[in-house]
């Protein structure tokens, strides 16, 4: 009897050989498609939260500058400007003096951590001519030409007080954000922030060769010099001008792009990052092609052998592989598998222990990144100076040597360069509680000095505690919130406001600890902003209200967690209490050229 085709032993050996393998590939390849999506949706939300983090810093930093610009109006010389005629001696040395300020104050900021801020200038409308003060002079008639034919035709009268920035081209191409406020007085002030500048961490970013990062206006037109062609491919073009606080695969000219989008708050602006999907899955391709193209010629010649090498060649490598991505998919990287195989599954091994050891090594570079920018934003805390402040005690000096009181004016000199210069190195990680104190007692007698009746203070540390190391600018801020807001909101009823500073020794179930306690006689914390920083209101949100105390407890969580802690409250006769409760067993990390986090 002859027997058919379905009932021989070569068809159950292929069909049985079918229904092992088959399913086999299914599972790789399925695990090949699962890995490239989690790669993609790792490094997506990876970007997405780093362009997040670099667009709210340029947010902060652009209104900061309306907050400048508003200021000004506090400044004596703008009156004059408004009220003297142009030819008169006050109106002219009111502009030089501006002009001075103007120029001061571009130079400062050129040195700070920002450091992006172009121009500065003021609109008399009377005058219909701007003063204004630029750091690169390479382009600056054209900026005033510029400047002075937009605000002739924008300012005609009152404007808003809002927090929006607009674009401006400047001939030779140049793109600038442009930000101008109401002084009253028919006197305008405004500031010129170069659009490149606004680039100037995302413009880092790893997008590959063929990737770019781009800053565009609300029509779609770049502002920086980055030349990117696939934005001349209409479809793309649409695709990422309606992109709005998200992130997606865009295709353009048979290539997948994932681009991240992100809109600042303050200016009609779109920050994007675009990188080709082939640059991201670049670690990938070499195993798809082993999914593809070679697991089908690896089935044809083990079916040829499938009789005598099915346990050794076939079972034993396959149980190995499957064992080792169910490893994989838990999360345990280290996984190898043994590649003293045949040649074809060693060929498989060696490819998965290469996709291993990529995923593990991308999986270190992104927690590096987060570490990076926990640094960077940890150095940004440190570094914050009250430039109120600094206006104030050149005040001071001024009117001591209009006095021809110089030995106040040495004495207050010699206060302010010790205060600058603990600001000035405050990027250490660590400094001693004595130079810390002695930081305060050089503020505290500057503000003495200004208010020479109504305030006091009284600086009461124990000498063992003076070598106890600290984070800079942990307690002065404290201490300067206390005179810039109790001193002003306490009843004026002709006795002194008194600021004390004291250190004790403190013990509770989890140690021991040395407590720093800075009160003062001032009306208190509200009862809300005492709630809001007792259920740590202030860390979650941006700072905006009390950005000395968010500083420095974001600082003080970042260096000591749980190990320490800030407690605000009331005194029982009155006046707001900080204790700083420090772990005395507690070493602050030291590196050599920034705090290790």
């Amino acid at each position: 009897m002859r027997m058919s085709f379905w009932q021989s032993v070569r068809f159950k050996i292929v069909f049985g050989f079918a229904l092992i393998i088959a399913p086999l590939v299914a599972f790789l390849i399925y695990n090949n498609v699962y890995a490239t999506g989690v790669v993609r949706n790792q490094i997506s939300n990876n970007y997405n939260k780093l362009l997040a983090v670099s667009v709210n810093e340029n947010d902060k930093i652009l209104k900061e500058y309306r907050y400048y610009l508003l200021r000004l109006a506090r400044d004596p010389d703008i009156p004059i400007i408004q009220s003297y005629p142009s030819d008169s001696d006050e109106y002219i040395l009111a502009k030089l003096r501006l002009l001075n300020r103007y120029a001061l104050d571009s130079l400062l900021d050129s040195t700070s951590i920002y450091g992006i801020l172009d121009t500065l200038f003021l609109y008399p409308r009377k005058e219909q001519s701007i003063i204004f003060a630029t750091q690169y002079n390479t382009n600056s008639e054209e900026k005033e030409t510029t400047l002075n034919e937009w605000s002739r035709t924008h300012l005609t009268g009152p404007i808003e007080h809002d927090y929006r920035w607009e674009s401006i081209t400047v001939e030779g191409g140049y793109h600038y954000l442009l930000k101008a406020v109401d002084l009253d007085l028919n006197v305008y002030a405004g500031a010129l922030v170069p659009s490149d500048s606004m680039m100037r961490v995302l413009s880092n970013f790893d997008v590959g060769p063929s990737g770019a990062a781009l800053l565009l206006d609300s029509s779609g037109v770049s502002l920086t010099s980055r030349v990117f062609k696939p934005m001349e491919d209409p479809d793309f073009f649409d695709a990422v001008t309606r992109m709005n606080d998200s992130y997606k695969i865009v295709r353009s000219q048979g290539e997948n792009y994932l681009v991240m989008a992100k809109h600042s708050q303050y200016a009609d602006l779109n920050y994007v990052l675009i990188t080709p999907e082939s640059y991201i899955l670049k670690s990938l391709p070499f195993f798809q092609k082993v999914l593809y193209i070679w697991i089908p010629l690896l089935v044809a010649l083990l079916l040829s052998f499938y009789l005598l090498f099915l346990q050794r060649v076939v079972f034993k490598p396959l149980v190995e592989l499957i064992r080792g991505m169910r490893k994989l998919g838990q999360g345990r990287l280290d996984i190898r598998l043994p590649t003293n195989q045949s040649s074809e599954f060693a060929f498989m091994s060696g490819s998965f222990n290469q996709m291993a050891e990529q995923i593990e090594k991308l999986k270190i570079d992104v927690y590096e990144e987060q570490l990076r920018v926990q640094k960077a934003e940890y150095k940004h805390l440190q570094v914050q100076i009250n430039p109120h402040f600094y206006m104030n005690s050149l005040n001071i000096i001024y009117n001591l040597a209009a006095l021809k009181d110089f030995k106040s004016v040495q004495k207050l000199s010699l206060h302010l360069a010790d205060y600058f210069r603990f600001l000035m190195q405050s990027n250490r990680p660590v400094v001693s509680l004595e130079d810390e104190i002695r930081h305060i007692g050089h503020y505290l007698e500057i503000q003495k000095v200004r208010y020479v009746t109504k305030l006091d203070f009284e600086i009461d540390v124990k000498p063992e505690h003076l070598k106890a190391e600290i984070s800079p600018l942990t307690i002065q801020p404290f201490v300067e919130n206390s005179v810039i807001h109790a001193f002003n909101k306490r009843v004026q009823d002709g006795s002194l406001f008194r600021i004390a500073i004291r250190s004790e020794d403190g013990e509770d179930e989890l140690g021991s600890y040395v407590v720093i306690t800075v009160s003062d006689n001032g009306p208190g914390f509200p009862e809300d902003m005492l709630r809001d920083l007792g259920s740590d209101a202030y860390l979650a949100g941006t700072g905006e209200q009390h950005l000395g105390i968010w500083n420095i407890l974001r600082r003080f969580r970042m260096l000591y967690g749980d190990a320490g802690r800030i407690v605000f409250r009331n005194a029982d006769e009155g006046g707001a209490v900080v204790e700083i409760w420090l772990p005395a067993a507690f070493k602050l990390p030291v590196g050599r050229d920034e705090p290790l986090l």
